[in-house]
């Protein structure tokens, strides 16, 4: 606990150095700006959206920059490497790893049910369904999702617990805070813990699931723990999202991700403080950054969500418009985001489960398989500020040797008896069956200065 603060404190000390910065430039300075912005994006926008300088409401001013910078501001944690460093041939595997118990990995590249990515689509063929999964004590944040998306959006969960689908739907009702006919839009599925060891969570074979009851072109992915700006469902199907949706197979959406403060200063749950403080709008949002209680999320973790440009985002980008990402800053880039079902979309690989490594994987694999990422204008997800669950207790858990050193510089350790241990050795497993058997088609490299993720393995390290 007492690291815990010590992180946001530190966190806070950073995030309040060097925020007051002056508009010195004049209007036709900004429109360079974003002309610069649109020559190195190949994201279109559709005539019949404004844009800011057509309708005047995406003005910047001195309040959204200050804003920007505090979203923007957090610390980098790693180590820099070059792009070459990813094209490098390496079989580095330790054969002792947890990993090699089992030879084959049986890792999948497509979405076989699905149907074919080749099927052309109109804009107006464009839909979504909301994808989400959740253990049963999450069960109670589901109605939240329903107060903040529209009455007519699908949705698909699966629920990791014992309770019946009747007892789940019963549940929901029971909240009130559903429409009466939220049955008719809602699949839910269910998953028996009976069928797991204690501890264990798949959550990559729950997202399988949740995806497999999809019945739209396309899905708006997020976890239960990330909750939807008002407005996140009506900019994906404004004209301009659909329209680069309809003509792009391979296009993933990025909404940007954010998280608030805990509430409470005690280390429990409360969400009788939490809940009403969640902001649904970007004006809430930004009140909150100001007041040093929303942060870009999980700022200790640069590489999670740090290629999203949120100082773009809350400076230049309005509500609809799509901003491509030029490059990526970190494999373990992991954002939420919306995307065409079909068959050639890569599945969450289900070796993963429990916490670490199972949506950065996938998202590794979309970008090598040719995904291009382009983030939304004037939407977002914010994280719910819960307690550890049980699974990233387990991760947390490291052998003295490591407190305090570098894994790299510990030795005589058995770490297949650690959580992390035994995910890094799969990642591994991943990564060398990635770069042999799936061919490279990126059209999104690294970046020239993308962090070294190496650096953090437990096990071998290329």
């Amino acid at each position: 606990v007492r690291g815990v603060v010590l992180i946001i404190a530190v966190l806070s000390a950073v995030f309040s150095v060097g925020l007051i910065v002056r508009l010195s430039s004049s209007m036709s300075q900004k429109e360079h700006s974003v002309t610069s912005r649109e020559d190195r994006s190949s994201v279109r926008r559709t005539p019949n959206v404004a844009s800011p300088e057509q309708s005047g409401d995406a003005t910047i001013n001195h309040h959204e920059e200050l804003i920007a910078e505090k979203i923007a501001s957090a610390p980098l944690e790693d180590k820099p490497q070059t792009a070459s460093h990813e094209k490098r041939s390496r079989r580095l595997i330790d054969e002792s790893d947890a990993a090699k118990e089992e030879e084959n990995f049986l890792f999948q590249t497509k979405t076989a049910s699905a149907p074919s990515c080749s099927t052309p689509l109109s804009p107006s063929d464009v839909k979504f369904t909301l994808v989400t999964q959740f253990s049963s004590d999450r069960l109670w944040m589901f109605p939240y999702h329903c107060s903040r998306i529209p009455n007519d959006v699908p949705i698909s969960m699966v629920v990791y617990t014992d309770k019946s689908v009747d007892d789940v739907y019963n549940e929901i009702e029971q909240s009130g805070m559903c429409h009466a006919n939220f049955r008719n839009h809602t699949t839910v599925q269910t998953l028996s813990t009976q069928n797991y060891d204690k501890g264990e969570y798949p959550v990559n074979k729950l997202r399988n699931m949740a995806l497999s009851a999809v019945q739209t072109s396309h899905v708006m992915y997020i976890d239960i723990d990330f909750w939807e700006s008002f407005n996140l469902f009506s900019t994906l199907s404004s004209p301009s999202v659909t329209y680069e949706l309809a003509n792009d197979a391979q296009l993933a959406i990025v909404v940007p991700a954010f998280q608030l403060m805990r509430q409470c200063r005690e280390y429990r749950e409360c969400p009788e403080k939490n809940i009403p403080v969640m902001p649904s709008t970007q004006e809430e949002l930004f009140n909150l950054v100001q007041e040093k209680q929303v942060f870009m999320f999980d700022p200790t973790n640069a590489g999670g969500h740090g290629s999203t440009l949120y100082k773009e985002w809350a400076m230049e980008q309005y509500v609809g418009d799509l901003l491509e990402l030029p490059c990526i800053k970190s494999n373990r880039y992991e954002p939420y985001l919306a995307f065409r079902y079909c068959e050639e979309l890569p599945p969450f690989q289900e070796q993963f489960n429990g916490y670490g490594k199972n949506k950065m994987t996938w998202v590794m694999q979309l970008r090598q398989t040719g995904y291009k990422f382009a983030q939304l204008g004037g939407a977002f997800v914010i994280h719910y500020p819960h307690l550890d669950s049980s699974s990233r207790l387990e991760w947390n858990k490291a052998p003295k040797q490591v407190r305090g050193h570098t894994p790299k510089k510990v030795h005589d350790v058995d770490w297949k008896k650690y959580k992390r241990g035994i995910n890094d050795a799969i990642f591994i497993q991943f990564r060398e069956w990635l770069r042999s058997d799936v061919k490279d088609t990126s059209r999104v490299l690294l970046c020239d200065d993308a962090q070294d993720d190496d650096a953090k393995l437990w096990v071998d390290r290329d």
